[in-house]
């Protein structure tokens, strides 16, 4: 519970200094047995990263969005919604992985607490979709 509530004050009193500070130990919690320590984990990289980049931090979020639970995916889902949009060709890889977590939603693999009325996670399918559609604009292969 602790670990939680210092995550959430990272979020809000970040600067160059202290991102550099806490890097490590936060990047340490995506291993966490807690998933909500992981998902918040990753909220606060993503933000710390933004203030600091890291160095190989595309893998470290390629990770997270092959985590077990799907809280996790989600957030670190919301990295690569913004960074696809900036440089799509760094992406393409990840397309299988994209479709293969958009085909889990849509056979209702997930937990029944990310329906709503009874439609499966319809904000990560939003996501996923307009992901896939800036991978694929203009790559017929990756289309396909």
């Amino acid at each position: 519970m602790e670990v939680l509530a210092a995550l959430t004050v990272l979020t809000k009193l970040q600067n160059m200094h202290m991102s550099m500070a806490v890097n490590d130990a936060v990047t340490a919690l995506l291993a966490h047995n807690n998933e909500m320590v992981r998902k918040k984990a990753v909220m606060v990289i993503i933000k710390l990263n933004k203030i600091h980049p890291q160095p190989d931090f595309d893998l470290t979020m390629k990770r997270a969005l092959c985590d077990k639970d799907p809280s996790v995916m989600a957030a670190a889902l919301n990295y690569f919604h913004e960074e696809v949009k900036k440089r799509p060709a760094d992406f393409k890889d990840l397309t299988n992985s994209f479709v293969v977590i958009l085909r889990q939603i849509i056979e209702h693999r997930l937990p029944r607490d990310f329906d709503y009325h009874r439609m499966p996670a319809p904000w990560i399918q939003a996501k996923i979709l307009e992901v896939l559609s800036i991978l694929g604009a203009d790559d017929q292969k990756i289309s396909e």
